[in-house]
């Protein structure tokens, strides 16, 4: 083998390196990461947003360890690397940060119900996001737009598309990767100051342009989690988004300093060369018409002018996101034509009366429980529907939809014949919050099944009603533990000090699960009367009651 042959091998392997380490990143590595953290790091093993103890309980997790301040750190540590790099034209610091707010897309390789479990305690980096809103995570739904155009596109030819594209996303990626990092390299061993070979002539930025494809392709992997979307907090597409605005604003930068050092051969080969990808004329116009508005020319010349351009395509996006894919469409539309909402509404409570899949089904009632109050005269005749799952979902979305008119035809769904159907009227009167639901809720206390049961009492302690103190005693006594977890949950919700002696009782309760939910009830009910109680379980022999009761005796504290 001659010289150059060997000199090409050896960057082709070079290269070849660099991307098989990415596609390990991509399919193993995550699962081996998890499953070393779930194994050497205990955490709680419940849906972490189920309900209201849930979501304490994971409070009291978090204030435990000091996990918010931790959070709050590395997140601060994130911005102020982008900042600094930004600043000081250090691009390799903005990139670091940017592949930092890639790193929760990655914790939803974790199939566990918490979210700071195994891979998932990446989600520390977007606590101060999440402190603000759960909500927050429809700001980057925008970027599902080019998937669910392929999707459409292959849906036409009756093709699932799903597997192909993120394959087509994962391999092109990967590929354009590999083809410009040995560009690079054989460029930098020719000693070109400026690399324009091969995958160069399509990507002024191929090895970024490949990160992209690539990460997008991940997140779309994503999309099939098989994990509780309640317990991620913040979905994948807002990290997704952040970091690539930030590789994008890198990717501006290096021109900078490539235009800086190597002048007019660096500007005859912008000419060649698309920035990304190669894009129609009109498209092109798009993408830097922020530029020219701003700067009246077609690329930023300054850092200012890309943090500038870099706003607006942030603020566009997340605007577009929240308008087409945060439910933000119905709102608008109902502001500035009343009577498309109506017509909407309709068109959509009829889709649901010829609906026969259940996520069918579950789908036109969220978008029509979108529009609100105006929904209510839609959702209220399908109490009476004949098919169970459609009274089943017209029940739970009344519910969420602050309405006096609801309340009564909720009441008459307590005599449904359908179990889950009565379960969902009664957790959407205690959601509604009107006494006169409670004569009838207590009747429910004496109902054959037991979820219907436990739903009742949650309700009517969220009605703030004593009398299920008195009808306590059964179900805390009851052989199955969640049914004695639930009527602790429903206690603790009253807050009453009538309940603290059954409540201190079943801190002695056989089973953790029990005792943990004891806790947590006794910190809720609030009163200094349990501190001796608190104190003995900081002996148990259960992790959690004596994380739980540590954290109480802390909020119980006398002033």
């Amino acid at each position: 083998m001659n010289r150059q042959a060997l000199h090409t091998t050896s960057l082709l392997l070079l290269a070849l390196v660099f991307t098989i380490g990415l596609s390990f990143a991509t399919v193993e590595l995550p699962y081996i990461v998890d499953g070393f953290l779930q194994e050497a790091v205990t955490t709680p093993g419940f849906d972490s947003h189920a309900s209201e103890i849930s979501e304490l309980k994971t409070e009291l997790f978090i204030a435990h360890y000091r996990l918010r301040l931790i959070g709050y750190v590395c997140f601060a540590l994130t911005v102020a690397l982008i900042i600094v790099g930004f600043a000081t034209r250090r691009t390799g610091l903005a990139t670091v940060g940017a592949l930092a707010f890639m790193l929760p897309v990655f914790a939803q390789f974790a199939g566990v119900m918490f979210f700071l479990a195994g891979l998932g305690a990446l989600n520390l980096l977007w606590l101060p996001v999440l402190d603000i809103s759960f909500e927050l995570q429809r700001l980057g739904l925008i970027i599902r737009a080019p998937y669910d155009g392929l999707m459409w596109l292959f849906r036409q030819v009756g093709v699932n598309g799903y597997w192909p594209i993120v394959y087509t996303f994962l391999g092109g990626g990967l590929l354009l990767f590999f083809l410009g990092t040995y560009a690079w390299l054989a460029a930098r061993a020719r000693q070109r100051q400026v690399a324009s070979l091969w995958v160069y002539r399509i990507s002024r930025h191929p090895q970024y342009l490949g990160w992209i494809l690539w990460s997008y392709g991940v997140y779309l992997l994503l999309l099939r989690g098989l994990y509780p979307r309640r317990s991620w907090g913040i979905d994948a597409s807002l990290p997704w988004l952040v970091s690539t605005l930030v590789i994008v604003g890198v990717a501006m930068m290096e021109e900078l300093k490539m235009r800086q050092r190597h002048g007019q051969e660096y500007e005859a080969y912008r000419r060649r060369a698309p920035f990304l990808f190669p894009l129609p004329a009109f498209l092109r116009n798009a993408f830097t018409l922020p530029s020219r508005i701003l700067f009246g020319k077609a690329e930023p010349q300054r850092r200012r002018e890309v943090a500038a351009v870099l706003a607006v395509y942030a603020a566009v996006l997340i605007s577009t996101s929240v308008l087409f894919y945060g439910g933000g469409w119905e709102r608008f539309g109902s502001l500035l034509a009343p009577s498309r909402r109506q017509a909407e509404i309709e068109t959509l409570a009829t889709q649901l009366e010829n609906a026969q899949s259940a996520r069918t089904q579950f789908f036109l009632v969220e978008r029509l429980a979108a529009f609100g109050d105006p929904a209510v005269d839609q959702l209220l005749p399908m109490l009476e529907h004949e098919r169970a799952e459609v009274r089943e979902l017209a029940a739970e979305y009344l519910g969420r939809i602050p309405s006096e008119r609801a309340v009564a035809p909720l009441l008459e769904m307590l005599e449904d014949p359908v179990v889950m159907v009565r379960v969902k009227a009664a957790r959407s009167l205690g959601v509604l919050g009107d006494r006169e639901a409670a004569e009838p809720l207590l009747r429910l206390l004496d109902d054959p099944d037991a979820w219907v049961r436990t739903s009742a009492m949650r309700s009517l302690s969220v009605l703030g009603v004593e009398e299920i103190v008195e009808r306590a005693a059964p179900p805390l006594a009851d052989p199955e533990r969640w049914i004695r977890a639930s009527t602790l949950e429903s206690l603790g919700i009253l807050g009453s000090e009538t309940a603290l002696p059954l409540v201190v009782e079943a801190l002695h309760d056989e089973e953790p699960f029990v005792r943990r939910t004891a806790v947590v009830a006794v910190l809720k009910i609030g009163s200094l009367r349990a501190r001796d109680a608190l104190e003995q379980a900081l002996l148990d022999e259960d992790w959690e009651v004596r994380l739980y009761a540590a954290e109480a005796l802390k909020q119980l504290a006398p002033p």
